[in-house]
């Protein structure tokens, strides 16, 4: 079975749209729209995948696509958002389905590129998008796996009361690999991160809110509203949080795209040893996301 790996393809097909006034251009796809605010210099970028709402190879390249389209035009984005266009769910996280069919296909290869897209994406959030604009979270909707580690690797994370955010991984015997113990661990300590891991805690927003992986709480439906006003407190003090983030990358605290590619190669390693029976606990996560979530039901090869 051949898996093509398509991320790269569609990266190069994507047409950014007219730049915004005195703003970076836009990206409008079949997957992921984005809108600018001249008189906040935000950036609002929604993704809205089809099936399943999780990091599909295609998504991928389009969020890092308008990522870059914000790195190459500097000191036009203040801030920068990343929402949901999904009812009920930010992002359940890696493309499980393609997952299985690169595992059982023996693409390693195959499996490290997407992998790459992921670490690429996040750490984008963490340096700003490259210039120096505050990267934020608007969790509207369950975050899980990747979509957690998405979250929390902005600078600012917010979420709606009850939504349900986590790592599930080690159900089927792997662990949550594109950033999760570097970000939780720098934001709640070793001990916090092991035990959401290794435990596959998935919680309540108000609980990530008291371990400090949440930094500001809104209530259902009003996540973009608590945006906009942490967009407003900031506002005197924007200079100053920009500067502290910078200082945070020569920090010991400092992310590095070094170490996000070690992890992700250890992943990797641990993806490729799944049996058949941890497969089968993957299709059955998928199959129960897809029915709770309106997804594609079918898993099959």
């Amino acid at each position: 079975m051949q898996i093509v790996d398509i991320s790269r393809a569609h990266l190069q097909q994507v047409a950014p749209q007219p730049a915004a006034a005195n703003g970076p251009r836009l990206l409008a796809t079949p997957i992921l729209t984005s809108r600018y605010e001249a008189d906040t210099r935000a950036l609002w970028m929604y993704a809205h995948p089809n099936g399943r709402p999780c990091f599909t190879p295609e998504l991928l390249a389009d969020v890092v696509a308008q990522q870059q389209e914000v790195e190459l035009a500097p000191g036009t984005v203040d801030f920068f958002l990343n929402c949901s266009g999904v009812p009920g769910v930010y992002n359940l996280g890696g493309d499980l389905d393609l997952f299985r069919r690169l595992v059982e296909a023996g693409d390693e290869a195959g499996l490290m590129r997407y992998a790459e897209a992921c670490i690429r994406a996040i750490n984008n959030n963490v340096a700003g998008l490259h210039a120096d604009a505050v990267s934020m979270a608007v969790v509207q909707g369950d975050a899980l796996g990747g979509g957690f580690e998405a979250a929390l690797s902005c600078h600012v994370v917010i979420a709606e009361r009850g939504v349900k955010m986590g790592f599930p991984e080690m159900l089927f015997n792997l662990f949550p690999g594109m950033g999760a113990y570097s970000l939780v661990a720098r934001k709640a300590g070793p001990r916090v991160a092991e035990d959401l891991i290794l435990n596959a805690r998935v919680l309540p927003a108000e609980k990530m809110h008291e371990l400090g992986l949440v930094d500001h709480l809104a209530d259902p439906g009003r996540g973009e509203w608590a945006a906009r006003e942490v967009m407003r407190s900031m506002a005197n003090q924007l200079k100053g949080f920009r500067a502290f983030q910078r200082a945070k990358m020569h920090a010991y605290v400092r992310l590095t795209y070094q170490e996000l590619e070690d992890v992700t190669r250890e992943w990797v390693r641990g993806a490729m040893k799944l049996d058949r029976k941890d497969l089968r606990t993957m299709e059955r996560l998928v199959k129960a996301q897809n029915r709770l979530h309106g997804g594609t039901e079918s898993v099959s090869a």
